[in-house]
């Protein structure tokens, strides 16, 4: 997978392209990733890359001459190719979860535009196929961290970044609920115990109590999602039984 980020802050990313499993994966050659300075395509010597809105009003616009003269010189044209992908990260953009990092992961290029200010002018998105992305429902000063957040979401899932593929599969949202809580050693710690269905080795009682504590820590946290997800009838009634259980240390209070 080729990756690319074009942003006006290309140090943001000194950091995150080379710590963790994104830098290992860099070292193996698993995929790349190139950061662009779209200042480098303004057309005047300040390397001007915002102006003042049309119609007024506080902030600034990035500019469309050097973001359209960047992404024509990565060779994009108002459709892309198959396999291609330019994403613009923006407040007013579709949420980004973990279905759209596998639709990005199987892709072979990912081009990402770090909005700013009050974003870009809307006219690039005509000359171009760019999907708007949003992290969250929350005001950011730039998006370089949102687009750090999609990275890491993304290359995760690239065979081979992980030393254990089966730690991406079984990642919270992936199922569409939130993961089991997990344990190592030692068995006790200040008298709190792993529970015992996890010390057995009995791997059918433990993908239960897992699933079971998945449906419990989604209840608890993001209860939404269960609305989203196939329930069979004995994880209805611990749902149901742990509504009641609420309930009643409500009432107690």
């Amino acid at each position: 997978m080729k990756i690319e980020i074009i942003t006006l802050f290309p140090a943001y990313f000194n950091s995150v392209i080379s710590q963790s499993i994104i830098g290992r994966g860099l070292n193996k050659q698993l995929f790349e990733i190139k950061i662009i300075d779209f200042r480098d395509f303004a057309l005047d010597k300040h390397k001007t890359a915002d102006d003042a809105p049309f119609g007024g009003g506080g902030g600034m616009v990035i500019k469309m001459e050097p973001l359209y003269r960047c992404l024509e010189s990565l060779g994009y044209g108002r459709t892309n190719k198959a396999g291609e992908k330019i994403i613009l990260t923006s407040a007013a953009g579709k949420l980004f979860n973990q279905q759209k990092a596998v639709e990005f992961s199987l892709a072979d290029r990912v081009t990402i535009i770090c909005g700013h200010y009050l974003g870009v002018d809307e006219r690039v998105l005509s000359l171009f196929e760019i999907e708007e992305i949003s992290i969250g429902d929350y005001v950011m000063t730039g998006g370089e961290a949102a687009a750090g957040v999609m990275l890491d979401a993304v290359i995760r899932l690239i065979p081979g970044v992980l030393g254990n593929f089966e730690s991406a599969l079984a990642d919270s949202h992936t199922e569409k609920i939130l993961g089991a809580p997990v344990y190592t050693r030692p068995e006790e710690y200040m008298g709190y115990r792993v529970p015992e269905p996890l010390l057995q080795g009995n791997h059918k009682e433990i993908r239960k109590f897992r699933r079971f504590e998945s449906l419990r820590k989604t209840h608890e946290n993001r209860p939404d999602l269960l609305n989203n997800i196939p329930l069979d009838k004995e994880e209805i009634m611990y749902i149901e039984q742990l509504k009641k259980k609420e309930k009643n240390e409500r009432i107690d209070l």
